[in-house]
């Protein structure tokens, strides 16, 4: 078993078709991967259909507005009507959202044409799409710089957008039957005290697991946060967040997690008997 279960595809803002991504990811030896655009379904709809010779865990990301950093992912196998209905009113907000964007940087002086934005993308328009665009464009040096200076949150070009609150979600994930998971805990920048506090509130609520296993963490460490989940009898998961090749600012290369996820086996057993609960 080796499993990634945080990857985007082209149809949010990474920048492979699942098609490749599945390639890349057997390239790597993995045996199961979990697409997880934002907003979307589409990336894991195309791989189950086309049976790229790995196995597809259904799954979405969800970025919440309670506070800064907070994104919860979402995994399942059973019919998610009523969620992909959510999904489609989000991706129109975040279409909204980023019109508002694009309107603020032209105020500075920095226009991009929207159409050549929207030629790009093959899924909604993120915060990501912007930030090549100002690449190409010459307005920033690198992705990093154009969040950094120009569209980070707080920074002058940003719009904070609608977005649900975690309770919202969770109860989503409840009616439609699909395990949710905190994504990059430690993306929160909070204490361990206060971490374990929030995700005490969030797992009465229906907060199923943590991912544990993401490049955000290497910093501070794996084991506090496996430690955590583990004594909340919480799902364990971990994913790179990959989004393009080369890209180590808070993602990696598929399957980079692998080496430090050594109960990845009875884990990922644990998150498939979820889903089919």
């Amino acid at each position: 078993m080796k499993a990634d279960l945080h990857l985007h595809s082209s149809r949010s803002d990474g920048t492979l078709s699942p098609g490749k991504l599945a390639d890349r990811a057997l390239r790597h030896g993995l045996t199961l991967i979990a697409v997880t655009d934002h907003d979307v379904l589409r990336g894991s709809d195309e791989l189950i259909e086309s049976a790229p010779g790995i196995d597809v865990l259904p799954g979405t990301e969800l970025s919440l507005r309670d506070m800064d950093g907070l994104h919860l992912l979402l995994y399942g196998r059973r019919p998610a009507g009523m969620l992909r209905e959510r999904l489609l009113e989000l991706r129109n907000r975040r279409e909204d959202r980023a019109r508002r964007m694009l309107d603020k940087l032209a105020a500075f002086g920095m226009p991009i044409d929207r159409e050549t934005l929207r030629s790009g993308s093959e899924g909604s328009v993120g915060r990501m799409h912007i930030a090549r665009a100002m690449v190409a464009a010459g307005y920033a040096s690198s992705t990093q710089e154009a969040f950094d200076r120009w569209i980070g949150n707080g920074r002058p070009a940003y719009d904070a957008g609608e977005r649900m609150s975690m309770s919202e979600a969770l109860d989503l994930a409840a009616r439609c039957g699909w395990v949710p998971v905190l994504a990059h805990p430690y993306e929160l920048k909070c204490c361990d005290s206060a971490l374990l506090a929030l995700v005490k509130g969030w797992q009465a609520q229906g907060l199923r697991g943590i991912e544990v296993y993401h490049p955000s963490a290497e910093t501070r460490g794996y084991e506090g946060l496996d430690r955590m989940a583990r004594s909340l009898g919480m799902l364990v998961t971990g994913g790179s967040d990959f989004h393009t090749p080369g890209n180590r600012h808070t993602h990696c290369e598929i399957g980079g997690m692998c080496r430090h996820w050594h109960r990845m086996e009875e884990d990922v057993a644990a998150l498939l008997r979820a889903v089919t609960e």
